[in-house]
């Protein structure tokens, strides 16, 4: 099962740095970040691999979910409860933004954008999209800081520590630059009538 859940990881590590890339353009501008999914988009909307990125999406929620379980009911320590509970929150986060997606894409007929995203954060939602996007982005970093602390703990416990605590500090800027830009507050954002009257 834990095997398992690390070669889906591979898999959805890949497309996360491609799609984390893509929300950074975004601090160039609107327009950086609409060429860069363009592009992008090439490579993730092939039918084949997006298949692959959702089967390994479903696998890592499918495999991860028992590991959390068993995480609590053995009690392990700290690490291993952040690494659970950020676990946990990453399987709602990533059920709920794809299901939102698939809705607005195959239901509405609508370009999930810049626009799309940052319409989330206007009123009535705003404080729920804070909240919503901040843990999910927050809880990769968590996520992934645990498993860094996991690889270097056997011969250097101090350095995993290191890398830990530096995990969450860039997850906390990086999660709360995000959250500027798409919240309008890094510069002005126009939401299209199509994506303001579907939130």
């Amino acid at each position: 099962m834990e095997r398992l859940h690390k070669v889906s990881a591979g898999f959805v590590f890949a497309f996360l740095c491609l799609h984390f890339a893509n929300h950074f353009v975004g601090l160039l501008g609107i327009g950086a970040h609409a060429q860069f999914m363009d592009a992008a988009r090439l490579v993730y909307r092939h039918p084949v691999v997006e298949m692959a990125i959702m089967l390994a999406f479903f696998i890592q929620i499918l495999t991860g979910i028992p590991l959390i379980i068993e995480i609590w009911t053995q009690k392990k320590d700290f690490v291993h409860q952040l690494q659970a509970a950020s676990g946990l929150v990453m399987v709602i986060f990533i059920l709920v933004h794809v299901g939102v997606i698939a809705v607005a894409r195959m239901v509405f007929n609508l370009d999930t954008n810049f626009e799309f995203a940052a319409a989330t954060f206007a009123p009535p939602l705003t404080y729920a999209a804070y909240g919503f996007y901040g843990a999910g982005v927050f809880a990769l970093f968590i996520h992934f800081g645990c498993i860094l602390y996991d690889v270097f703990k056997k011969t250097s416990k101090p350095v995993g520590w290191l890398l830990l605590i530096a995990a969450l500090g860039v997850g906390g800027y990086a999660t709360w630059l995000l959250l500027m830009m798409y919240s309008g507050h890094l510069y002005p954002i126009t939401i299209p009538d199509a994506y303001s009257h579907l939130f």
